[in-house]
Formats: structure tokens, C-alpha cells, sequence
């Protein structure tokens, strides 16, 4: 089967490639002047923790993707956020693998709460989707529905990485659909065969078949799941 590398970006910036990415800068040792009164001198240990902290910090947002390039280690934060002169080459493009998935998925609830309260919202909403046209959907009852949306548009990685799990989650659900089809039909040894197998699921090939309903599922901290028609993505075990 064949399987397509997906763009998640198609309706929002693209992201930006891996020469872009950021790396935390290295702590400067400048030599303090000689007898200099009230300088104060940083110890090499007090340098190695803040080091640490900072490497530990951009770990957060850098993880192993699956992409057409092959398997790529992506800065989520670089790659969401364009660079302002555009771009030099063509990204890396996420295929729609469980690790893909929740690798963005961990990204959003990493990030989620502390969005939460810098914004002053109280509460994630239950779930959140988009339309055809890449528009986010919030439950009705939601208060808090365009206090959210307008906090959210000013992180563009975030944003961004919503809706690239919600994207990649649907092309990964629908070829789960279709693995079934596949493996019969190699599995079949003769025409007669074939054609019973093309037949059994000849719902895969109507043209007004509907996707699967992705919704991002958020707890009232911002821990966040995937949902398809209503049910919890089953990933496969590792």
C-alpha cells in the first residue's frame, strides 16, 4: 500500500525546515575584569545547571519524526513558525504515523496548561475540531470559546500543531479503514477472488463516503487525546 507523505500546512503557514531550527544558545563566559567591585562571578557549576535548563527546555519541543525524508529530529516550535524571508527549501513532511501523532499530542499538552494561564482561561475546552475549510470548532457551551480562539492565534506553533494532529489522525484513521482491503485482495489467488474482495468493500471506493469525525479531546487541564466519531483512537501497541 501505498502511502502518501501528508502536508499538514496546506490551509495554515507552513513550517519552517530544519535549517531554521532554533537551538538554545551557548552561555557566554566573558572574563570579569580584574578587582572590578561589585562584579559578580558566576561559578562553572551554576553555568552547567543553567545549560542543562536550556537543553532541557527546547527537549520539550523537539522530538522524532516520520517523514518523507526519512525518520527527522524537528524543532515543533521552528518548524510551525515560518521564517520572516519565506523559505530556502522544501520542508520535511509529516507522514500520518502514531508516532507523529503523539508526538504533536504531547507537544499540546505540554504546552497547553501554561496557555491556559497565561490567558486567564480557566478551562480547556472539552474538544475541540475543524470544519472542511480548516476553521476551529468549539463545543457551544463553551465560555471561554473566543477568549481561546483569539490566545490561540497569537501561538502559532500550538495552533498549528492542533491541527496537524487533528489532520494527520484522520488520514491515519482512514487508512486503518482500508488495511483490510489491502490485505485481502494481495491475499487473493485467483480473478474470482479478487473480484469478491473489490466487491466486499466497495464502500471504500464511493466518492461521497464520509471521514471519520476527528476531535482533539481536552481535560480541564489541557492533557490532550484524540477522538474519531466519538471513540478514542486505538494506536497500536509498540
Amino acid at each position: 500500500m501505498f502511502v502518501q507523505a501528508v502536508n499538514p500546512w496546506s490551509s495554515v503557514a507552513s513550517p519552517a525546515p530544519s535549517s531554521f531550527r532554533s537551538t538554545p544558545p551557548a552561555a557566554s563566559a566573558a572574563p570579569a575584569p580584574a578587582n572590578a567591585a561589585g562584579t559578580v562571578s558566576i561559578s562553572q557549576s551554576a553555568r552547567d545547571r543553567l545549560a542543562a535548563e536550556s537543553t532541557t527546555a527546547a527537549a520539550t519541543h523537539t522530538a522524532s519524526f516520520d517523514t518523507n525524508q526519512g525518520t527527522v529530529d524537528i524543532d515543533i516550535e521552528a518548524y510551525f513558525q515560518p521564517p520572516a524571508g519565506g523559505f530556502t527549501e522544501l520542508p520535511p513532511l509529516l507522514m500520518p504515523s502514531p508516532t507523529n501523532i503523539q508526538a504533536l499530542s504531547n507537544y499540546v499538552s505540554q504546552k497547553m496548561p501554561a496557555f491556559l494561564t497565561a490567558n486567564g482561561i480557566p478551562a480547556a475546552p472539552a474538544s475541540v475540531s475543524y470544519d472542511r475549510q480548516g476553521q476551529i470548532q468549539l463545543p457551544a457551551d463553551y465560555p471561554y470559546a473566543e477568549q481561546f480562539k483569539a490566545a490561540l492565534a497569537k501561538e502559532p506553533a500550538l495552533e498549528r500543531s492542533m491541527q496537524s494532529a487533528a489532520a494527520l489522525t484522520s488520514h491515519y484513521v482512514e487508512l486503518q479503514k482500508a488495511m483490510p482491503f489491502h490485505e485481502e485482495y494481495a491475499a487473493a489467488g485467483s480473478s474470482a477472488e479478487a473480484a469478491a474482495v473489490v466487491a466486499k468493500y466497495a464502500w471504500l471506493f464511493a466518492e461521497n463516503r464520509p471521514a471519520a469525525q476527528i476531535s482533539l479531546q481536552f481535560s480541564v487541564t489541557g492533557s490532550m487525546s484524540l477522538n474519531a466519531d466519538g471513540a478514542a483512537v486505538v494506536w497500536p501497541s509498540a
